[in-house]
């Protein structure tokens, strides 16, 4: 039996509840910040003081957080008093039902639909997200970037609202695990385009092996990643900006447990392939305070070729 507890006691903890546990899962405790809502309920839960979790008599498994705006804050709470980071989940809920997989696990999701892939051009979002590739558009033209590596047949993974270039394929949360993409063939597009979605993925190289087996010989990856400095500006998950984001990254630099190093993520997923360029996009970044949210580029691009 899963023994979960809720930190936050609002619209979100509420919205969980409602789903329902799925057998071998229990709430054991719903905690909150918020001094006037201890010894009140919600849907007939009990809410706690977070200090509770102190008690050596409250067996638990799982902490998951249900507090968007101020998670950051709350798990390093949560850190302070001991709680191992492993078990503590932190949900974004504001796209759900997909971005929440790690709830999955715990409760019913009867609303998740998953639509089958379709090799067609994006003609509506695929999810909420986007922006960030429409940052990098003019430095791409003058680049040569699309003449150079967005001929054929494309696919834009995590394209969201802003694909990459009209005409291409796009895979998002509504298609499945982009880690995988198992119904996609092998050597299937001329090239394969993501931006800020390897953050999200579980395993790196998994998804990168993956990324580039549905290229076909000649055909290009192209990454768009955040960079740590640019963008997250702390050197600890979890992300101040982004719940879901699973690692950090650098260029030419790991530092564990939570940055990798996109090169040798790249030569340790992949074989046969030429990596004609990595590098640090800053186009207009002026923001350096890591309590604002950035502006301009702030991320690290790639180009790698499939060898025929």
């Amino acid at each position: 039996m899963k023994k979960i507890v809720l930190f936050g006691a609002g619209s979100n903890a509420k919205r969980l509840l409602k789903r329902g546990c799925k057998p071998g899962s229990e709430i054991v405790a719903v905690l909150d910040n918020d001094s006037n809502k201890w010894g009140s309920h919600i849907l007939d839960y009990e809410i706690f003081n977070p200090q509770i979790l102190l008690d050596d008599n409250l067996d638990y498994d799982v902490i998951i957080q249900t507090v968007e705006k101020d998670y950051v804050s709350i798990y390093e709470q949560l850190y302070a008093i001991g709680v191992r980071k492993q078990i503590i989940s932190i949900t974004q809920l504001w796209s759900a039902p997909y971005m929440d997989v790690s709830l999955d696990d715990y409760f019913y999701n009867e609303k998740k639909e998953i639509i089958p892939f379709r090799k067609c051009p994006i003609s509506k979002p695929l999810s909420p997200c986007g922006g960030e590739t429409a940052k990098s558009h003019r430095r791409h033209v003058r680049e040569g970037f699309f003449d150079k590596y967005c001929q054929g047949e494309g696919l834009d993974i995590g394209c969201g609202a802003d694909p990459i270039v009209d005409g291409c394929s796009g895979w998002d949360m509504v298609n499945g695990d982009a880690q995988y993409l198992a119904s996609i063939p092998d050597e299937s597009f001329d090239f394969v385009y993501s931006s800020h979605c390897l953050e999200h993925m579980v395993d790196v190289r998994v998804a990168l092996a993956n990324w580039f087996r549905v290229i076909r010989p000649g055909g290009y990856l192209l990454l768009y990643i955040p960079h740590r400095d640019l963008y997250e500006k702390r050197r600890r998950l979890p992300s101040q900006w982004n719940p879901d984001h699973k690692h950090f990254f650098l260029l030419g630099q790991a530092e564990a447990p939570d940055t990798l190093d996109i090169v040798e993520e790249i030569r340790e997923s992949l074989s046969n392939f030429d990596l004609r360029y990595v590098k640090v996009c800053d186009e207009g970044h002026t923001i350096d305070n890591p309590c604002v949210h950035s502006d301009g580029e702030y991320s690290i691009e790639a180009v790698i070729k499939k060898c025929r």
